[in-house]
Parts: structure tokens; C-alpha cells; sequence
């Protein structure tokens, strides 16, 4: 979710637009009961949206500089009626956007396809034109994925999204393989995304990683119009992977990576990390990136500044297409490969915990951590158990020797699985609806929210478990981490055969909770009660729910 300042208590105030000119007032018992049906514990839906019945992959929400609330939802391949659109053309899935302002009545504004037949767009990054380099004030812009092949147009696109009802395409980026689930630095305008180019040297790796810069971006083209392809724009950086993935690379292809997330923007920015070797070893110069999806799962830290070249403001000077192993290494500052049943999906890094039970402890009291899941991969749990982990990332690596260790003889010793966060598919037992694994779609962890600007970062996390449902986690103690809240939808009129899944989420910095479904159920909208919610609101008298 993009940076905005967080609004905590029992009551918050949701500005509307600003023509409305007005501000309403909710309290957690004054938004609307809609109905529940599900299974929960301390969560509560507030509100809902069908997306049409698109399934839904992604979700991602902004605060508009007139103080709206606006989500996007990346759907996944397929096709269903807009009835946004007079006469409910049917249209390629793509991007719904959804104002959500008043969490209890979202409102659909508008939905995006896919440019050709057979796309998806999965993915959804937004930036404010008052940051982003060369933007427009005052204006919006997303940044989607287009996954396919080349006659799908497979790359990314830029679009203008300031008209939530009228988003007007600026530019498309074509010639990209295995496109994924990118992150975009809305202060310096680059994007680090899944792919690589569809031209020599091709990368044996496919999904590796395009870094573009989406600074500067050109004036959109009318509403409607098909989406530019200009020379030079976005500006190619360079490819980056793991060893053995690059062109001249030898040995086992390595795995394809999921997503980056990258903590340039992070509000701790700076400040040192826990056991830091360097003055450059500080949050806001690392990049988390998750490799493998749900297998042969790999968690990479790469240093920023060594990533970039000079004109950025880092140190790389290498070739771009064709990088050697000694130049791939020399920007990792951290590798933790997963067993082979066990992939990286999503990698949310929390830094500074200090857990109240090492107080009497004398070193190492101060811990940082990556949250990574594994990503479930067959219905019915037809394959191995997915969990999510915790990984304690204090300890970068045995290059540097950080304070308080050793050189090794593996450079690249130092993060460790520290706990797990695990979900028993038995617990469904104890509802109609009986074992998670026998409920018709994937059973097992996904994803987990990445905003860094949430009211519940670094107290709580929140997953998605797909048939398992949102499940959250008290991480406090990140070497016993326990649940405290879950919320398992049930399918509707719109889902697909094989039941609902809850896909991805996300937080909002209000604290509201928003869960994609992949079975076409559409989009819930959460908020946390009782003993879940007094860990981040404590001054709140909510019951337990």
C-alpha cells in the first residue's frame, strides 16, 4: 500500500472526495454486520465487492490526494461482462478498481482488460505523481503486470488512474517473458520486476529480474485507446538473478523468482540494521526477493546501492544482458535456500524486533526478520504441506563478520528458519464444511501483506491460506509466533467449481484487511476484533469475537 499517515482508535476518520467536501465517522461497532456465513475468529467482514466475478489475484490500495481510499485487484485469465460500461460489454479480465473509502460500501469504478485474449494481469503497484519523478501533481499512476506470451503483449504497463472511472493508458513495456509480481519505488520511479527480456542473450531463467525505470512517464493517450509502445521508455536498467540463471550460466537452472520487495521507501529508512557490518548496512538499501513460488524456494538479499549503477546512486558497472557469477554475487548480501519441497513467494521483511522475553539476554536482543511463505500449489493437497516462516535474516551473511560472529567457511552463512506459522487442515474439522484439504481448491499458505505503513506492522501479520482462508499471527515473539485471528469465506454465486481460495492480502493503513478470492468470489474487506485488535488499537474495549 502507498505511504500515508495511519489512522488508529476506536474511531477513524475516512475522508471522502473533495467535492463531497465531507468527513464521516465510523466506530467499529457502527459499520454495517453484513452477513458472515464463514468461519471467524476476531475478524469481522465489513464489506464486499463481486469484481464481477473476475477471479482475483492481487490486491493494492492508495490514499488520493483528495483523501479517497482506492483499491485495485489484478484478476487472473477469463473474461466476464462489465456492467460499468453501457451495454455490459463482456471483456478480458485485468484491473477492477474500487473506491473504498467507506470500507462498509465499496463502490466499483471501473475495470481495465487485458489487452488481447488470453492475458492477466495479476498485479497492481501505484504511485502518487507528487513522488514519482517527473509525474504530474495531483495525478495517479498504476503499474500492472501483463502476463502471456508475445502475441498477449506479456511486459507491464503505466496508466493514469487519477479518474477512477476513466483510467487512461500512458505507455506499455512489450518483449518481456514470465512476467510476476513486481515492486515499485514510487520516490526514484524504478520498478524491480519479475521476467526477462524475450531477446538474446535470453536468460535461462525466465522469471528472473527486469529492473526499468518508470520515471518521467509521457501525457496518457485518450481513455480507450490502445497503450503506447515508445523507444527508450521505461528506461532499461539492467537483469538481475540468482547464480545459474544468467545467459552463460552452467549447472541447474535456478528457480524463477516471485517477487521483490524493496525498503527504499521504508518509514525507518537509514537506521542501521540489527547487526549491520557497514554504513551501508541500513533498511531503505536492501532488497528481499523470493524465489521458487512452491518449490526449490530460495530467500535472496541484495544490496541496493550494489544493484544500481552510479547514475542511480549506486556502484554497479557491469553489462546489463550478460552478468557473471562474481557480478551477480557481489550485490547479494544474504542466501537462504529452502528444502526442495518448501518455495519463496512472498519475502515481507520487519526489522528491529526485540521480543520482551530476551530482555535478561545480553546480546542479540534485537532481531530482524523476513516473513516468507511457500506457495500451495495442487487442490485437494494433492503435493507436499506449504507453510509460511519465520526467517531470522539478523545475520546477513559470513562475509562481513557482523558484530559478535565469524568469518565461516560458507560466505553465505546466516539466516536461519527460525519458527513456522502453520495451519493444520484437521481445525476444519470442527465446521460443516469439514477438512481444508477435502473443501475442492488448494489448501496451504500463499502470501503475506506487504505494507510497511500499516498500523499492524510489526505486531501482527496477516496470510492467506486459500481454502485455510486469512489467518493472523502475532509475531512479537517471532521465535513462537501465535494465531490470534482467521476469517474463512464461504463461495457465492460467482465461484468457480472448486470452491473459493483466498488468494492475497493486504492492510491498509487504516488497519482494514483486504482478501482477493481466486475462485471468483470477489474482494472481502476485514477488520480485526477483540484481543487481535487491542494488540494494535490497545485502548479499544472491543470483545473478543
Amino acid at each position: 500500500m502507498y505511504s500515508s499517515s495511519s489512522k488508529s482508535g476506536k474511531t477513524r476518520l475516512i475522508a471522502l472526495s473533495a467535492t463531497t467536501a465531507a468527513v464521516l465517522t465510523f466506530s467499529v461497532s457502527a459499520l454495517e454486520d453484513i452477513s458472515q456465513r464463514g468461519e471467524q475468529k476476531n475478524m469481522k467482514r465489513v464489506g464486499h465487492v463481486d469484481l464481477q466475478g473476475r477471479a482475483s489475484y492481487q490486491s493494492n490500495v492508495i490514499v488520493y490526494p483528495d483523501g479517497r481510499t482506492i483499491a485495485f485487484a489484478g484478476t487472473q485469465n477469463g473474461s466476464a461482462p462489465n456492467f460499468l460500461k453501457p451495454g455490459s460489454p463482456v471483456e478480458q479480465n485485468g484491473t477492477m478498481i474500487i473506491d473504498v473509502t467507506n470500507p462498509a460500501h465499496p463502490v466499483e469504478k471501473a475495470h481495465i482488460p487485458v489487452p488481447v485474449a488470453g492475458g492477466q494481469a495479476q498485479t497492481t503497484r501505484m504511485c502518487l505523481g507528487s513522488d514519482l519523478p517527473g509525474g504530474t501533481s495531483g495525478h495517479v499512476y498504476l503499474l500492472r503486470d501483463i502476463q502471456g506470451s508475445a502475441a498477449q503483449r506479456s511486459g507491464y504497463e503505466i496508466w493514469d488512474v487519477t479518474d477512477v472511472s476513466n483510467p487512461a493508458p500512458i505507455a506499455a513495456l512489450t518483449g518481456i517473458r514470465n512476467t510476476h509480481k513486481d515492486w515499485w519505488e514510487c520516490k526514484s520511479g524504478i520498478a524491480y520486476m519479475p521476467g526477462s527480456k524475450n531477446s538474446p542473450p535470453l536468460w535461462r531463467q525466465s522469471q528472473s529480474m527486469v529492473v526499468y525505470d518508470w520515471g518521467n512517464p509521457p501525457a496518457p493517450v485518450p481513455p480507450g485507446s490502445p497503450t503506447p509502445v515508445y523507444a527508450g521508455y521505461p528506461k532499461y536498467i539492467r537483469t538481475y538473478g540468482l547464480v545459474g540463471a544468467q545467459p552463460d550460466g552452467t549447472g541447474a537452472v535456478a528457480p524463477p523468482l516471485d517477487g521483490p520487495i524493496s525498503t527504499y521507501e521504508h518509514p525507518q529508512v537509514g537506521q542501521p540494521l540489527a547487526r549491520g557490518a557497514g554504513p551501508d548496512d541500513v533498511i531503505g538499501n536492501r532488497i528481499y526477493l523470493a524465489w521458487g513460488g512452491g518449490d526449490d524456494g530460495a530467500l535472496q538479499i541484495v544490496d541496493r546501492k550494489k544493484l544500481l549503477p552510479p547514475s542511480y546512486g549506486g556502484t554497479w558497472v557491469g553489462d546489463p544482458d550478460r552478468p557473471t557469477t562474481d557480478d551477480l554475487e557481489s550485490a547479494q548480501t544474504g542466501l537462504l535456500y529452502m528444502s526442495a519441497d518448501q518455495g519463496g513467494h512472498t519475502s515481507m521483511p520487519v526489522f528491529g524486533m526485540t521480543p520482551a522475553s530476551y530482555a535478561n539476554f545480553t546480546a542479540f536482543k534485537t532481531r530482524d526478520i523476513v516473513l516468507l511463505t511457500s506457495e500451495a500449489t495442487s487442490n485437494l493437497c494433492q503435493e507436499a504441506p506449504h507453510w509460511a516462516f519465520v526467517i531470522d535474516i539478523t545475520i546477513e551473511n559470513s562475509r562481513t563478520a557482523p558484530p559478535g560472529t565469524r568469518v565461516e567457511q560458507s560466505p553465505w552463512q546466516g539466516p536461519m528458519v527460525l519458527s513456522t506459522m502453520s495451519i493444520d487442515p484437521r481445525l476444519g474439522e470442527q465446521y460443516p464444511r469439514g477438512n481444508y484439504c477435502t473443501r475442492g481448491a488448494r489448501f496451504g499458505a500463499h502470501s503475506s501483506e506487504e505494507n510497511f505503513n500499516s498500523p499492524l506492522y510489526g505486531k501482527l501479520t496477516v496470510l492467506s491460506y486459500f481454502t485455510g482462508g486469512v489467518r493472523v499471527w502475532d509475531i512479537r515473539e517471532p521465535q513462537s509466533p501465535v494465531e490470534v485471528a482467521f476469517y474463512v469465506p464461504v463461495s457465492n454465486a460467482n465461484t468457480a467449481a472448486t470452491g473459493y481460495m483466498t488468494n492475497n492480502v493486504e492492510v491498509d493503513n487504516r488497519g482494514f484487511i483486504y482478501a482477493t478470492d481466486g475462485g471468483g468470489s470477489g474482494l472481502d474487506i476485514l477488520e480485526l476484533r477483540g484481543k487481535a485488535r487491542k494488540i494494535v488499537f490497545p485502548h479499544d474495549d472491543d470483545d473478543d469475537d
